[in-house]
């Protein structure tokens, strides 16, 4: 494989002894846009697929959430206006001459995800606005007459000069950030749903490793409606920082590090519905975590967005999921740790990549990382993939 490249130059960031690392949450604004921008994304694939046979060609990598205005206090939360999604982007609303509304695609890919999350958001709270065009430089690429204006269908090319880059496993500090956000959630239908009716969704675990010592702080918001005093607030709060402390000791339990969690310790955090999209903030895709669903400061990355692309040809979506299928598959066959980089060049091949670059935290021989690229990277059907096994991060 001549465009795989192997290295033993693996930067581990335990051997810092500094690590600092973040977890934006599912009810966090930017966490949202992303989400939705995916569900949208998926959505609107299967529906083509479904009605067409193909994919047709859509990017929807700008989405916004937010602008909402609630009133809150003990016991109270009143909205004065909406929260706004926009979707931008361009998506193709017709093929072969038959026209659908991509408006309805939106709405219903976007409201139940948002009311499974936000449990404590009404439906005619949200106002969505439909700004996908088709506008383009290239002649029906959004109003495909045939499949012949969809040339992907038969070799996806790369759309784009990018960057994709996983590692594998987690650290521990990623562990503990990871996991304690997820503590606050259950999954019974493919949808995140909050284990608990008096806390919001609104999370942001950070975690800072200095040599052994591990201090987190979590922001956790209280739902108004929920409680009626301080001091109900500070029960709950209170409670729950002994559960996630208990956690977190038995995630570090072996590595010899000591780890210490404070939530809100700094201020009074308590919110209406959840999220701070209620009070005026605002998320927009590309601002959240990464592909392993979380911000990891000191590792090698690219500011390439995942969600709201085109799963068939955006090199963001493709990639950014192949190359951590791969670091996955490298990890579990061979114990070691990876960091997996893969660049494209605009309108060159997608698979196999311009480079694929494996680094490693200890030797491996070339002939077993070739068949691991080659199950695990060169042969995985992402689309199907991809359209079946939806991830919220």
């Amino acid at each position: 494989m001549d465009f795989l490249k192997l290295s033993d130059t693996f930067q581990d960031p335990e051997t810092r002894n500094l690590e600092i690392v973040e977890r934006k949450g599912i009810g966090h604004p930017d966490t949202l846009a992303d989400a939705l921008a995916e569900a949208v994304s998926m959505s609107y694939a299967q529906y083509c697929f479904e009605r067409f046979g193909v994919v047709l060609h859509h990017n929807v990598d700008k989405l916004y959430i937010g602008a909402g205005h609630f009133t809150i206090g003990f016991g109270l939360c009143e909205m004065i206006q909406p929260i706004q999604v926009r979707v931008n982007g361009r998506m193709s609303n017709s093929f072969a001459g038959e026209s659908f509304y991509l408006e309805e695609i939106q709405r219903r890919a976007i409201l139940p995800y948002l009311l499974s999350v936000l449990p404590h958001l009404k439906a005619e709270e949200v106002i969505i606005h439909s700004n996908a065009t088709q506008h383009t430089k290239v002649p029906h690429w959004f109003t495909p007459r045939s499949k012949d204006d969809l040339p992907d269908c038969r070799k996806p090319m790369a759309n784009d000069t990018s960057v994709c880059i996983s590692h594998w496993p987690m650290t521990t500090a990623e562990r503990l950030a990871y996991e304690l956000e997820k503590y606050f959630w259950d999954n019974p239908n493919g949808l995140p749903v909050p284990k608990f009716k008096h806390f919001g969704q609104d999370i942001k675990v950070m975690a800072c490793r200095k040599g052994k010592l591990i201090d987190i702080t979590v922001c956790l918001p209280v739902i108004s409606t929920a409680i009626s005093s301080l001091d109900e607030y500070n029960r709950h709060v209170r409670r729950d920082e002994d559960e996630l402390n208990d956690l977190a000791k038995k995630i570090v339990e072996g590595t010899g590090c000591l780890v210490s969690v404070k939530i809100n310790p700094y201020r009074l955090y308590m919110l209406g519905i959840g999220s701070c999209i209620e009070c005026g903030e605002e998320g927009v895709v590309g601002r959240g975590n990464s592909n392993s669903g979380i911000i990891s400061i000191f590792r090698p990355h690219s500011v390439e967005a995942w969600a709201g692309k085109n799963p068939v040809y955006h090199t963001g979506r493709v990639l950014g999921f192949l190359t951590m299928n791969l670091a996955q598959a490298i990890n579990r066959e061979l114990k070691v740790k990876c960091t997996v980089t893969a660049m494209t060049k605009n309108n060159h091949s997608l698979v196999p990549p311009y480079l694929l670059s494996v680094e490693t935290d200890a030797r491996v021989e070339l002939s077993r990382i070739n068949e691991i690229v080659d199950a695990n990277f060169m042969s995985v059907n992402y689309l199907q993939r991809l359209l079946s096994e939806r991830q919220i991060r």
